[in-house]
């Protein structure tokens, strides 16, 4: 069997690739192929970008608040820092702008899985019907979501998108989201069941992490490693407050277009810590598997449900009775 993967682009974006990367060698480990859809966007169409000033708008008289989105004027490519560890740890389709049918035929695909990350959430995809599959339709391909993410509980489509995905997802084979509540937002918007799954990173152990950074030198001075996506005021008095009470100096670090750090550094950021702050869904994934004390932040911007579910789990010490429920989920929706 071959698989195909369509995920969140694989840009500036540490935990989207490594999430990848998880994937992919789960699906090693079960003696699958897989090759990932290396889509990453390419100009955005004015109109496009003009209903979204709109929408964001009008968002801002209502509880669901977002912040305006750049205008992609030129075609994405990949920063060398990122890339690299793509080229080298992923299987991958050359870059693509849109998804086509023909590329299920090409790479000989016996089935697709969308996931994970935050694929389902239209603020992030503005083509939402291709991550439920429209773009092979009529084809005989079985269809998984594993580890689907809205990012948020509750409904963020149009009636137009409802109605589309609704359709659409009809067609899966079978579904799994990240987040709990994903399982309330299939059944009332879209009319079918899901299950909880773990998101991919969560499917190995530190122990399948440390060769990634091995070459990396270990940091012995002790430190609060801050990696905050949204700062402000309150966020960096909490960690300057976090440091002074453990005697430890800080590290700060992010994740955008201006990043500098490798992944096997930012990683090793995580394995040498003394202690983590930080507003990141994979932030707290990585202090976790690491086994760092840590201190989430809740990013109501990037989406608070998936913070939830996670340390729902983590405090009620089912992370490892999870792993071993998610694995055997995908195991079983590929052998149907």
């Amino acid at each position: 069997m071959k698989v195909g993967i369509i995920t969140q682009p694989l840009d500036h974006n540490y935990g989207g690739i490594l999430q990848n990367y998880a994937l992919q060698k789960v699906l090693k480990q079960f003696n699958i192929d897989s090759i990932t859809f290396d889509y990453l966007p390419g100009k955005q169409p004015f109109f496009r970008y003009i209903l979204s000033c709109i929408k964001t708008c009008l968002l801002s008289f209502s509880s669901q608040k977002r912040s305006f989105y750049k205008w992609n004027t030129e075609d994405v490519y990949r920063k060398k820092i990122f890339d690299d560890f793509v080229k080298k740890n992923i299987v991958k389709t050359k870059i693509i702008r849109k998804y086509q049918s023909k590329l299920i035929v090409l790479n000989r695909l016996d089935a697709l899985i969308v996931g994970s990350d935050q694929v389902w959430r239209p603020k992030y995809n503005y083509r939402l019907t291709d991550i439920y599959l429209k773009f092979c339709k009529g084809m005989f391909v079985k269809r998984i979501a594993y580890a689907a993410s809205f990012g948020v509980d509750y409904w963020e489509y149009s009636s137009k998108q409802t109605q589309e995905c609704s359709k659409l997802v009809k067609k899966f084979d079978a579904i799994s989201v990240r987040e709990e509540s994903g399982i309330k937002l299939c059944k009332e918007h879209l009319g079918v069941g899901a299950t909880w799954v773990l998101d991919p990173t969560l499917l190995l152990t530190k122990e399948d992490y440390l060769p990634i950074c091995e070459e990396i030198p270990i940091c012995n001075e002790k430190y609060l490693a801050a990696y905050v996506l949204n700062e402000n005021e309150e966020t960096t008095a909490t960690y300057e407050k976090e440091a002074a009470a453990r005697g430890l100096v800080i590290k700060k670090f992010h994740a955008d277009s201006k990043s500098t750090l490798t992944v096997p550094e930012w990683l090793a950021i995580f394995r040498d810590s003394s202690y983590v702050v930080t507003d990141s869904f994979h932030g707290t994934v990585f202090s976790i598997i690491f086994g760092k004390d840590f201190k989430c932040l809740y990013n109501k911007t990037r989406g608070p449900a998936r913070f939830d579910s996670l340390l729902k789990l983590y405090e009620s010490s089912k992370i490892d009775e999870m792993r071993e429920f998610s694995l055997n989920w995908l195991k079983k929706a590929l052998e149907k």
